[in-house]
């Protein structure tokens, strides 16, 4: 039996707990080393660590600061604005924690500064956890959610007893605006990752008295961008990350936007209302639900449904817009636009040549580019591309995007995509730490395409060979949107990455549940690309268990 002692630091623990920490970092040290020996055992996660004097301690974060030798890029520091306690919610069962905000500030003072959110169990498992942000960010994180797409009934990492934590990427401005000051660009870019979780994990140290046995990171979306860049740029600062849908493309994907929401809206002809809208996705299930061996309203087998459905098949006589039951011409080059990948006319970071295609003839959400009423400035599409052009390429909020040119702004272009795009496959130092990467994908995401995350993962396979299961996985999801879709995927993907990370228990046979208020509880297999979910034939067919992974 182990006892439990209060240390002068107002911390409890139990007696064991300094040898475990110590032998974990000892661990870790012959790890790194050449020592010639098999690598060294997993290692015994240390106690949890008790906060007796929450009070009094939350209390002396107020009015702290962080040195800017404890941040590994150029600032002034960080400094605590308030930390205040929050009691335990019993209905809730949210623990005791001490919420600290405040602001990471910019080495030149004339840039915005970084604000963020901290959050600190009195009960702390000796974790953190940074929560990315998304669309343009400029919103702090406060890191008291549960993580992206994981069921919302379940315990939240707070409650967990992580130290998380959130960011606003080092803006506080709407839209793009952010994008005329460089410093706040780079930031959004990928630096904010770095600086903030360097600032955060000094806090940590200064309310525990130690440093995190693990660091984690997840997001989706841009969010998921900031995990890839944690893997790719800042690799020996986490144990694992998170990354649902990532823009990894983040600002080549805004050309190819552009390039579809012109075929759409500026093009005579080009838009589909929703009565067209409808139609295709109609279509599209018809001649595609059932290649997977279900007719659910999912399609799986999208390499299949590649090869069966024809957009020519709903081409209205000779071409003329004669009703809401077949495609004009016109119509059917927007959804062709889509279709097709851009290449660009000069390879952007990391030699990437194209983006898309996008899974318009696969049930994507197509409400992602096209709206109800025809106009198109309500779109997700333009929100992004009009602002990225008027700001990061113009610097004016006058200017008008319409016509926008990237060939002629070569330059700023190849600049954008090295500050902003995460698509280097050369993960070797969050490799060697011991880091694993879960990504995860859905097949109908029309601002993140499934063919662009694929072909990042089949980078990393084809650097890494067949080692890349060890500690890379990525799933795609049937029906499974932008964070919507048809399947709205829930996982519990922090306790997969746990297992994995502390317990070298690489994730088999997991589950993802529908949580869309239609479907809810149905389930399905998580399938590693490239199998996908196919019913067995018999059996359920709101069940995972009446499917089976295979490849396609």
């Amino acid at each position: 039996m182990i006892e439990i002692h209060r240390f002068s630091d107002g911390l409890t623990r139990p007696v064991p707990f300094a040898l475990a920490v110590a032998s974990v970092f000892a661990l870790a040290g012959c790890a790194s080393s050449d020592s010639g020996s098999s690598s060294p055992a997993t290692p015994v996660a240390p106690a949890a660590v008790k906060v007796t004097d929450a009070g009094a301690r939350c209390a002396q974060l107020a009015g702290s600061t962080v040195p800017a030798s404890s941040i590994g890029l150029p600032t002034q520091g960080a400094k605590v604005a308030s930390a205040e306690v929050v009691a335990a919610n019993a209905t809730t069962g949210e623990q005791e924690y001490c919420k600290v905000l405040g602001e990471i500030l910019a080495a030149n003072s004339a840039d915005p500064s970084i604000r963020f959110e901290l959050n600190l169990p009195s009960t702390w498992n000796v974790k953190a956890l940074q929560f990315g942000g998304g669309g343009f960010n400029g919103s702090v994180i406060t890191g008291l959610a549960v993580v992206s797409n994981a069921p919302t009934a379940g315990p939240t990492p707070l409650t967990k007893g992580y130290a998380t934590f959130g960011g606003d990427s080092g803006h506080q401005t709407p839209g793009g605006t952010f994008f005329s000051n460089d410093q706040a660009a780079a930031n959004y870019g990928n630096e904010s990752v770095k600086r903030t979780r360097d600032a955060m994990l000094s806090l940590v140290k200064t309310y525990y008295k130690a440093d995190p046995w693990k660091v984690y990171y997840q997001g989706g979306s841009k969010g998921g961008q900031e995990g890839l860049n944690a893997a790719q740029r800042y690799g020996n600062d986490y144990d694992g990350v998170i990354a649902y849908y990532p823009a990894q493309q983040n600002q080549s994907l805004v050309l190819s936007w552009y390039r579809i929401w012109q075929a759409a809206y500026r093009s005579p002809g080009g838009y589909l209302n929703p009565a067209k809208q409808a139609f295709l996705k109609k279509k599209v299930l018809e001649a595609c639900d059932a290649l997977d061996g279900a007719a659910d309203g999912l399609i799986g087998n999208t390499n299949a449904c590649l090869h069966t459905f024809s957009v020519g098949a709903l081409r209205c006589a000779g071409g003329a817009d004669t009703g809401e039951t077949c495609l004009s011409d016109p119509q059917i080059r927007t959804l062709q636009t889509a279709a097709s990948a851009m290449d660009f006319a000069f390879p952007m970071a990391n030699g990437i040549t194209s983006a898309g295609p996008y899974p318009i003839y696969q049930g994507g959400d197509v409400g992602a580019f096209l709206d109800s009423t025809g106009v198109g400035t309500a779109t997700g599409y333009y929100g992004f591309f009009d602002g990225t052009i008027k700001y990061f390429f113009y610097k004016d909020s006058n200017a008008s995007s319409d016509g926008f040119d990237y060939l002629a702004w070569r330059p700023k272009v190849e600049e954008m995509s090295r500050i902003f795009d995460s698509s280097n496959p050369n993960i070797d130092t969050f490799k060697a730490r011991g880091g694993k990467l879960l990504m995860v994908q859905g097949t109908t995401d029309m601002l993140v395409p499934p063919s662009m995350t694929t072909a990042y993962y089949n980078q990393v396979a084809a650097r890494y060979g067949a080692n890349v299961g060890s500690f890379v996985k990525y799933y795609v999801v049937p029906g499974f949107g932008h964070g919507g879709g048809d399947f709205l995927s829930k996982w519990d993907s922090l306790s997969a990455l746990e297992a994995w990370v502390e317990k070298d228990t690489a994730p088999v046979g997991q589950v993802t549940v529908d949580g869309a208020a239609a479907t809810a509880g149905r389930s399905r297999p998580l399938c590693e690309y490239p199998t996908y979910p196919r019913y067995k034939g018999a059996g359920d067919v709101n069940s995972a268990a009446s499917f089976s992974c295979v490849s396609p």
